[in-house]
């Protein structure tokens, strides 16, 4: 599974660094945050630095059914010609979806990118709903306007579900059987999945969320689909271990958990927040000064990876990013490969075992904060084992 870099607001040289490193293997653009001429800019340079990373764009379109609220921030969205304001009962309209695919595929094609993502709407509540009828045909005319263009590139679908469509199984299943059987496939799918907050850790690190995340992936897989998730963050080798190919992540909470709220009005008087050190033996990040207090006492903590060195004390701003991204592709490389189900489930359990383990030794010495301490193990074992009694594995 590869790691790709979540683009958002503060870019500066992370991802440059990041592809010149090797600690990622391409990035995906957001519209909000970058103008359609640095866009193209950028996605030119990125293919000089490595030409082999892959480049891809998020069009950012489920953001149109919010956009008429005066407190949303749309960023730089409002620049680009596929973006327009739209009510749903406009989008129950199967030749609106049409033109809407059409303007934000013929954009992208003029943008050197090594793949296209069509647009789609989040299906915000139900996926037996009309957000979820309008989302199909998004999804089910796709390719077809695709092929107007005679681009050879692979096109990925976005498919946007909050965590409470995703989480009600009987849904998620007949749902999955109408994706799946498309009589004009597309080559894959960008998969999102919501939080109603980017601050609710507990919404994604849910048992029932992770098993319908890793079920959504391994479906389509053994389907065919090339499987792009966007924010899974620290989810990547779990749902990595059931058939994704590529997950992302970034350097603000924000561009590590998918939520609507990243277009919410900001909060004003805030701190930057502490700088933090993912360690891969805890599956989880903890603050830089428990980092300090732990090396000497508990050594796992440590990775044992190039970036460490630049934890000798308060780090640097601009390498948090960078060990973040090392260590999870560290993670990646370790538990997941492709094709091999069954193994790399085993090696994720016994990664979260080892995570308990070390916390254990932890509690009796140290007291962590609460982003640091092993709230996320139970979730981990609990959607685990869910996935494997709904997938029938």
């Amino acid at each position: 599974m590869k790691l790709y870099a979540q683009h958002g607001y503060g870019e500066g040289e992370k991802i440059t660094q990041g592809l010149e490193k090797g600690v990622i293997s391409g990035a995906v653009y957001g519209a909000k945050d970058i103008t359609p001429d640095r866009l193209s800019e950028r996605l030119g340079e990125i293919s000089k630095i490595a030409p082999d990373a892959g480049r891809l764009f998020d069009p950012q379109y489920y953001v149109s059914l919010i956009g008429s609220d005066p407190n949303i921030r749309l960023g730089k969205l409002g620049e680009y010609p596929y973006f327009k304001v739209r009510r749903r009962s406009q989008l129950e309209s199967n030749q609106l979806i049409a033109d809407e695919i059409r303007k934000a595929v013929e954009f992208q094609i003029g943008l050197p990118v090594t793949a296209i993502i069509s647009p789609n709407i989040l299906i915000s509540r139900s996926l037996d709903s009309v957000e979820a009828v309008i989302a199909k045909n998004f999804i089910r005319q796709a390719k077809d306007i695709y092929k107007e263009f005679s681009d050879k590139r692979p096109l990925y679908v976005t498919l946007a579900i909050s965590r409470e469509a995703l989480i009600n199984f009987t849904e998620l299943e007949s749902f999955l059987n109408d994706v799946t059987l498309l009589n004009s496939p597309p080559d894959g799918f960008y998969l999102l999945v919501g939080a109603r907050s980017i601050e609710a850790r507990t919404d994604l690190y849910h048992a029932d969320v992770i098993a319908a995340w890793m079920l959504l992936n391994y479906s389509l897989k053994i389907n065919g689909y090339q499987l792009i998730n966007g924010y899974s963050d620290l989810l990547s080798p779990f749902i990595g271990a059931v058939g994704a190919d590529i997950g992302c992540t970034g350097w603000w909470s924000n561009l590590r958990m998918f939520s609507m709220d990243r277009f919410a009005p900001e909060a004003t008087g805030g701190r930057q927040p502490v700088q933090r050190y993912l360690s891969v033996n805890l599956l989880n990040r903890i603050a830089f000064y428990e980092l300090d207090a732990l090396r000497k006492m508990i050594p796992n903590v440590v990775n044992g990876l190039s970036m460490d060195a630049a934890y000798a004390g308060e780090p640097e701003r601009s390498v948090e990013v960078l060990q973040s991204w090392e260590a999870l592709s560290s993670l990646l490389s370790s538990l997941t490969v492709s094709g091999e189900v069954f193994k790399n489930l085993g090696k994720c359990a016994d990664a979260v075992k080892l995570a308990e383990e070390l916390y254990a030794s932890i509690k009796v010495r140290y007291r962590l904060d609460s982003k640091s301490d092993d709230g996320h193990l139970e979730p981990l074992w609990e959607g685990m084992n869910l996935f494997k009694k709904r997938s029938e594995m």
